[in-house]
């Protein structure tokens, strides 16, 4: 005797169907990103290496350390390698980019505490781009960071530590140098040393 309330055979197929799509496409997504889909990889042989480690002090809250490196023409990937190196690890440092004067400039910041942003950069005012947030990825303290801007078709994307941060539109001028930032989060004087820093002419 057939029970009239059961499902018919046509349903169960159906729904066996789709949890098979659902997990064929789970897997294939798993796979792309272990193979580096959302953290491309990058040519062994930068188009611009920096020669020696760089520190930078900020001696207040109030100040800012930058150092300028280059205006790419076109798409440009820059990659550094960044610590506090200050007695308490507190600090921010960051990648700057699109900047058309020293206190213009869009910037790509690590906290020491764990947070990152973006942020456009206009004199003493900072407009969040991508506001503050706590990323898991963050080494904390004096431990070193990966940090990568890459800047392509119309938008920007962001790592730390080959971990992907996030897509922005790129909104600033396509022309304008590069950078490495260091800020302070508290009283006293902080030091950010970059120890490897590379750019790419290409996402």
């Amino acid at each position: 005797m057939v029970d009239e309330a059961a499902p018919p055979a046509w349903l169960w197929r159906t729904v066996a169907l789709v949890l098979a799509l659902v997990l064929t496409a789970g897997a294939a997504l798993s796979l792309v990103i272990g193979m580096g889909w959302n953290n491309p990889r990058l040519s062994p042989d930068p188009d611009l290496l920096l020669p020696a480690p760089l520190t930078l002090t900020v001696t207040s809250p109030d100040e800012r350390a930058v150092h300028f490196l280059n205006d790419p023409v076109g798409p440009f990937t820059l990659e550094a390698l960044a610590s506090s190196q200050d007695e308490t690890g507190r600090g921010d440092y960051g990648l700057l980019f699109r900047a058309s004067a020293p206190d213009r400039f869009s910037l790509f910041a690590v906290g020491t505490d764990g947070y990152v942003a973006v942020l456009r950069v206009e004199g003493r005012t900072e407009t969040p781009l991508l506001e503050w947030e706590l990323f898991p990825h963050v080494h904390r303290g004096r431990e070193s960071n990966r940090i990568r801007v890459s800047c392509a078709d119309g938008v920007c994307h962001f790592w730390v530590n080959d971990e992907f941060v996030a897509a922005l539109p790129d909104e600033a001028d396509p022309h304008g140098d590069l950078g490495l930032w260091s800020g302070s989060l508290g009283e006293g004087t902080t030091r950010a040393t970059f120890s490897y820093v590379a750019v790419w002419a290409g996402p």
